[in-house]
């Protein structure tokens, strides 16, 4: 894996021209804490400098979870608002966050939730698994969701992202809800998905990189001409509230304590 970084949080695998990713810390549903945001950074840099390399799978250690946000306790311990978040406030967490523009392939293996949206939000081909849910939980831990409700908008109906977001984790999409909307092109037993999802990538990546990445940036500039004033302004929101951040924090740790780990 020549020129990829050592990882504790992340599993690398380089199959021909596909890196595959894997969110590894299953027990705790794969919430990303602020190791496994370094290592993100420095995989996808890693992924957009080799030219070998034409497209990527990212997916969830275990059965239950693809990614359910951030780590509270490790968010809590540091005490910043999210560990996604850059010195300059911005999302830096996934290959498009990178400006990378190589395909990105996600494949969801369990419950999405929170900054698990993220990566949804951000793959070019979003697959899951049969006992796949998406949701989220900001307004349950006190958080307003600036950034993520704004990309889901580009791949759900308003709808569907305002119930979802303003009610909380009582309301999940299953996975067969997720293809009726659009949200993933298809799904699959639990089985069988990092192996489809690598078929699916092997067959974007036989295409020259140049023409894949022209297509990717050129459609992805469209999408965030939609989403990036908003979101920015959703960040400045979140960042102007932080007088409240020492209730937000007894919100997470009620969370956190009374169950929330269990989704």
């Amino acid at each position: 894996m020549s020129g990829l970084p050592r990882t504790t949080t992340l599993g690398l695998a380089r199959h021909d021209r596909v890196l595959l990713v894997t969110l590894d810390r299953p027990h705790r549903l794969n919430a990303y804490d602020r190791t496994m945001v370094d290592e993100l950074r420095r995989t996808w840099q890693a992924f957009g400098a080799d030219d070998g390399l034409h497209a990527a799978v990212v997916t969830g250690a275990g059965e239950r979870g693809f990614c359910t946000g951030f780590d509270v306790d490790d968010t809590l311990d540091a005490g910043v608002t999210s560990p996604s978040l850059d010195y300059a406030g911005r999302v830096a967490l996934t290959a498009r966050d990178l400006g990378v523009f190589k395909p990105v392939v996600a494949a969801v293996n369990g419950h999405c939730c929170a900054g698990g949206w993220h990566f949804v939000n951000d793959a070019d081909v979003v697959l899951c698994a049969e006992h796949a849910t998406f949701f989220d939980t900001h307004h349950d831990v006190g958080l307003a969701n600036p950034v993520e409700a704004v990309g889901a908008l580009s791949r759900l109906p308003l709808g569907e992202v305002m119930r979802m977001v303003l009610t909380g984790r009582s309301y999940r999409i299953d996975a067969r809800r997720a293809l009726e909307l659009g949200l993933v092109t298809e799904v699959t037993p639990a089985e069988t998905l990092t192996d489809r999802a690598l078929a699916i990538a092997t067959d974007i990546a036989r295409h020259p990189l140049d023409v894949l990445t022209t297509t990717v940036e050129t459609v992805w500039t469209a999408v965030q001409a939609q989403r990036g004033a908003a979101e920015a302004f959703g960040l400045a929101m979140l960042a102007r509230s932080d007088a409240s951040a020492q209730h937000r924090g007894e919100t997470m740790r009620e969370f956190r304590h009374g169950g929330g780990e269990g989704l």
